[in-house]
C-alpha cells in the first residue's frame, strides 16, 4: 500500500482528480492537504466521497490576506463537523510570502493551538533561512511526535534537530532531482522517522506539474537511496503513517 501523505487533490480540476482516484483506490491513501478556508472545505468534500482520502485543513502562509480572528473558529466547525480530518497542515513559515515573520508567527502558533486543542498533528510547510520555525515549534511541543517536517529540502544538520525533538520528516518528489543535500539527508533520515509525499501538483517534474499517481516514483528513488527494499520502505512508511495518523490504516 502507498501512502501519499501531502498532495493537493483540492488544487486539481474535478475531472482530473476523479481519474487519479479510480485509477488506483484500491492501492493507495491520500492525505489532500489545504491552504486556505476555501481548499479546505473542497478538501472535505472530496475526503468524504472517496474513502482512500483524508483531509489535512492547512492555511499557507501565502494566504495571510484572508486571516482574520474568525478564521480558526470556522476550521474548528469544520472539524467537528467532519471525521476524516486526520491533521492541520499545512501550516508554516515562509520567507517569500508578502507579510511579516511576526504576522506568519502568529497565525501559525493560532493553527497550532487548534491542532492540539482537537488532538491532531501539524504538517509543517518551512521555507525559511534560518531555525525560527524550531522556535515557534518548541513553545508548543516538549517533543515532536505529533508534527510532520512536508517536502523536506534541507541538510543533515536541520534533519537531525527534527529527530532529536522526535519529529517525522516526509521527503517529496524533490528526491528526483540531483540536490545531493536533500539525498544525503534522506540517506540520514531513520526509517521510523520517514514519510513520504508528492506535494502534487506543486512539486515540478521536468517543469510539468506533478500528480499523486507519482507517489510510486517517490517510493522507488527512496528505496535506492536508502538502499533497502520497496517493500520494506512501504512497511516502515505504513508504521510511521499509523503512529502520526492513526485513523489511516485503521486496524
Amino acid at each position: 500500500m502507498l501512502i501519499d501523505s501531502h498532495c493537493h487533490l483540492n488544487s486539481f480540476s474535478k475531472i482530473t482528480r476523479e481519474g487519479v482516484i479510480s485509477s488506483c483506490e484500491e492501492s493507495c491513501y491520500f492525505v489532500d492537504s489545504s491552504i486556505d478556508l476555501d481548499s479546505s472545505r473542497v478538501s472535505l468534500e472530496i475526503s468524504n466521497k472517496y474513502k482512500c482520502v483524508y483531509s489535512a485543513l492547512g492555511f499557507h502562509p501565502f494566504s495571510g490576506k484572508s486571516f482574520s480572528p474568525t478564521v480558526v473558529s470556522d476550521y474548528e466547525k469544520l472539524i467537528n463537523d467532519n471525521k476524516k480530518v486526520v491533521a492541520i497542515g499545512e501550516i508554516g513559515l515562509d520567507y517569500k510570502a508578502d507579510f511579516s515573520a511576526q504576522l506568519q508567527e502568529n497565525i501559525l502558533s493560532a493553527f497550532i493551538e487548534l491542532a492540539k486543542a482537537k488532538g491532531l498533528p501539524v504538517i509543517i510547510h518551512n521555507r525559511w533561512q534560518d531555525t525560527k520555525i524550531l522556535d515557534v515549534l518548541d513553545k508548543f511541543y516538549s517533543s515532536y511526535e505529533r508534527v510532520m517536517f512536508h517536502c523536506f529540502s534541507y541538510n543533515q544538520d536541520f534533519l537531525t534537530k527534527i529527530i532529536e525533538r522526535g519529529g517525522f520528516v516526509s521527503f517529496s518528489l524533490n528526491i528526483l532531482r540531483k540536490k545531493q543535500e536533500i539525498i544525503q539527508s534522506l540517506k540520514s533520515c531513520p526509517l521510523e522517522k520517514l514519510i513520504l509525499e508528492t506535494d502534487s501538483p506543486y512539486m515540478l517534474l521536468d517543469g510539468k506539474a506533478s500528480s499523486p499517481l507519482d507517489i510510486g516514483k517517490t517510493y522507488l528513488r527512496a528505496a535506492e537511496i536508502k538502499e533497502i527494499s520497496k517493500e520494506e520502505l512501504e512497511n516502515a512508511v505504513s508504521l510511521n503513517i499509523k503512529e502520526l495518523f492513526p485513523e489511516i490504516l485503521k486496524g
